[in-house]
């Protein structure tokens, strides 16, 4: 029973490693791909890749030189199951979402908090359930305020070489003409006065919460795949 348990949790963090993989390739990759570039065991990758296409999670295109994967747009953005999950989802998952797609899901979770509070009242759950899942839904409440909250003070952008302000749908500064960096984990400009880290091999840069996340389930760098230890990342 032990063993089955601690199996299906390495299962699901595979799952989780390879949903994040794939999330950040610009092209489809295949079981082979995956493990050669992350050294994760190649006929569990396959498996979980087959499970995943059946689940419709991810997509595949099927060609001579084999079968490559990518997972679509909806699943990550638009997917309905997203706002109306009952888990906790990945940090970077609540970014993808929009401002209205957000305060749906912070709406879904008081709700939530509120049968919570009913069940516990009515002695339906145990009080180490019901502290457990409220400190649960209370940290996600939290993770969704802060990111509503730092979209409002991103309506202003500011170069992040010279930190002049500039428009917000620039690329090129216009005023020292430098493109814009893009976070190596979610893809989008880094602007001045955003919080970044660097991978100490390869200098490439990312927002400093998407590379902690992404090192602490990947284990290596998005870019140039070194290995990497999250508590020796510095600003």
């Amino acid at each position: 029973m032990v063993v089955e348990m601690s199996d299906n949790r390495d299962s699901q963090s595979l799952t989780s490693k390879i949903i994040k993989i794939l999330r950040i390739t610009n092209e489809p990759l295949s079981a082979h791909a995956i493990n050669e570039l992350y050294g994760l065991p190649y006929k569990k990758v396959q498996e979980i890749l087959l499970q995943l296409e059946d689940e419709q999670l991810v997509l595949s295109l099927k060609t001579k030189r084999g079968i490559f994967y990518f997972i679509p747009d909806k699943y990550l953005k638009r997917h309905h199951d997203i706002i109306e999950s009952d888990e906790v989802l990945p940090y970077l998952w609540y970014e993808e979402l929009s401002e209205e797609e957000l305060k749906s899901r912070k709406e879904n979770i008081v709700k939530a908090l509120t049968k919570l509070k009913n069940k516990f009242s009515q002695k339906e759950i145990s009080a180490s359930i019901y502290f457990s899942n409220l400190q649960k839904k209370n940290e996600e409440l939290s993770i969704i305020t802060q990111i509503i909250e730092a979209r409002k003070e991103k309506k202003i952008k500011y170069c992040y070489y010279c930190e002049t302000e500039i428009p917000l749908d620039v690329i090129i500064c216009p005023n020292c003409n430098k493109e814009l960096p893009k976070c190596s984990v979610c893809k989008r400009l880094i602007s001045a006065k955003e919080s970044v880290i660097r991978c100490p091999y390869c200098e490439s840069v990312a927002h400093e919460s998407h590379l902690r996340e992404w090192v602490k389930t990947i284990g290596t760098c998005p870019i140039c795949k070194h290995e990497l230890i999250e508590s020796k990342l510095n600003l």
